[in-house]
């Protein structure tokens, strides 16, 4: 895994004011990583070791390869995707969590408090246990903020289609939309509902485009931050410089998309709802009530798919079950082959030693025989 380094970890000075840890959540390819450098460049403190830029990311993406790491490893064992889009998936991680995974984030979660005393954390993935972040955060002392960046779903079902969808022909490019959708449903829903009445904010990306002023002064309010913003600080200039509008691709338009109806509706619904939250400091009674009735919907759609889809599940696993074993029996049969070769390759060699060491002895024996002893059994065999 590529890595680069920030250069923002130094030592606390003596005095060192109350631990702050922002962490930057919500649906993939909705900014986390564009306010994460704002907020850097502001003066908090980022993980000395994130991912690389690229492509998709050009201004780097200020994600932290340890946390990647650790998400991935308990998503693994739970069993779900980064974007899942199951709303069980949140119930499946919370349980696949031990006391070992709980230890391993609060000692590097104490390590970036050792490097400064706000510090700004950035993984879409924090949106399946923000609670356990909320928890350990507790334990050592330290207030956290919940930072949610929203984006209009179908600029992001655009632009992971750009980025991630390629190579799909027009069914699977299709089926790749519909189940980023549904992904960015369901990971607003969840990270909404787990954040809920917790120091948050929620900022739309297309208000940090336009002016960052205006979004990131109030969230360091909400978080209570010393950001270097004053005029005589370069923090502001560096921001400047560092948030690029034209780096926003893809329009909100759901025409070429050919999605469907109830999940456009859905996503409307819940995008509505988070920018209500945006509006008001994180905070808004109605919004709250929406929320809960669109999640009850979406689990209503899910699971209706799932029945509809579940002759198509059961074939595939069939399927795949048959390919893993026939897999399995090839590999089997290889081995036996090439352990028959073997066998036939020592035996050999043992004939060959056997042969050789025979013919050296027969020679050796002669060699002794005396002269005399040999005429004579050459004339009785005349």
């Amino acid at each position: 895994m590529a890595v680069v380094t920030t250069g923002s970890e130094q030592s606390m000075p003596p005095g060192s004011p109350a631990r702050r840890l922002v962490l930057v959540t919500g649906a993939g390819r909705s900014g986390t990583s564009t306010v994460t450098g704002a907020l850097h460049h502001l003066g908090l403190s980022v993980p000395a070791r994130v991912l690389q830029p690229n492509k998709s990311n050009p201004r780097g993406f200020f994600e932290p390869t340890w946390s990647v790491r650790f998400h991935n490893r308990l998503m693994e064992r739970a069993l779900i995707d980064k974007t899942d889009t199951r709303p069980e998936a949140y119930g499946l991680v919370a349980a696949a969590v031990t006391e070992q995974d709980r230890a391993k984030l609060r000692a590097w979660m104490s390590r970036l408090f050792d490097a400064g005393a706000e510090v700004v954390v950035k993984d879409p993935r924090s949106l399946w246990i923000t609670w356990l972040w909320e928890q350990v955060a507790a334990e050592l002392g330290a207030q956290i903020g919940f930072l949610t960046m929203i984006r209009h779903p179908a600029e992001v079902v655009g632009s992971r289609s750009t980025y991630y969808g390629a190579g799909h022909d027009d069914m699977e490019a299709w089926a790749f939309r519909v189940a980023n959708l549904c992904a960015w449903i369901n990971g607003n829903l969840g990270v909404e509902r787990q954040t809920r009445g917790k120091t948050r904010a929620v900022v739309r990306y297309d208000d940090l485009l336009a002016d960052w002023r205006s979004v990131i002064l109030p969230v360091a309010k909400v978080f209570d931050l010393g950001l270097a913003a004053s005029p005589d600080d370069d923090g502001p200039g560096l921001v400047d410089e560092f948030i690029d509008p034209t780096l926003r691709r893809h329009e909100a338009d759901w025409d070429e998309m050919d999605m469907p109806a109830e999940l456009v509706e859905l996503a409307e619904g819940v995008w509505g709802c988070m920018g209500a939250l945006a509006d008001s400091a994180g905070n808004d009674a109605t919004a709250h009530a929406r929320m809960d009735d669109l999640g009850a919907r979406y689990a209503r759609y899910m699971q209706t798919a799932q029945a509809v889809a579940r002759d198509t599940t059961i074939a595939r696993a069939h399927a795949a079950r048959r390919s893993t074993e026939a897999e399995v029996r090839e590999e089997m049969r290889g081995k036996l082959r090439r352990a028959r070769r073997r066998a036939r390759a020592a035996r050999a060699e043992a004939d060959r030693v056997s042969n050789t060491l025979g013919s050296r002895i027969d020679r050796a024996v002669r060699a002794r025989v005396p002269e005399t002893v040999k005429r004579a059994l050459r004339r009785r065999h005349r």
